[in-house]
């Protein structure tokens, strides 16, 4: 074996080494960038979820105590604020099911 050949091969160890650990790095990256998306996603849900309850009670005092009306049921835009807060409620479950889902492939793959 040449000069060459016998520093290659002593440096091949630790190159593929660096290589692999760069690899993983990278992984772990891209699996909290995905992660952070989701949680931002679900934040942004709640907080859309907190300005219709907010809406929804602007509309509901309006209607009690300027026009006299106690039975809000049967009011559309009530009925669109409840909806639209049950779409973004659920968003955030099907939301939190994903980071799960993330979890558990992240896990499966520390495992293996």
């Amino acid at each position: 074996m040449n000069l060459w050949q016998t520093i290659k091969s002593e440096l091949d160890g630790p190159f593929e080494t660096v290589r692999k650990s760069l690899s993983g790095a990278l992984d772990m990256a891209e699996d909290l960038t995905r992660k952070g998306r989701i949680k931002l996603e679900i934040q942004s849900a709640r907080a859309d979820i907190r300005n219709q309850l907010t809406e929804l009670g602007g509309r509901v005092h309006q209607m009690v105590v300027e026009e006299g009306i106690t039975d809000v049921s049967g009011d559309t835009e009530v009925n669109g604020i409840l909806e639209r807060v049950k779409a973004s409620q659920e968003s955030i479950a099907d939301r939190e099911e994903e980071l799960r889902h993330e979890d558990e492939e992240r896990e499966d793959k520390k495992a293996s």
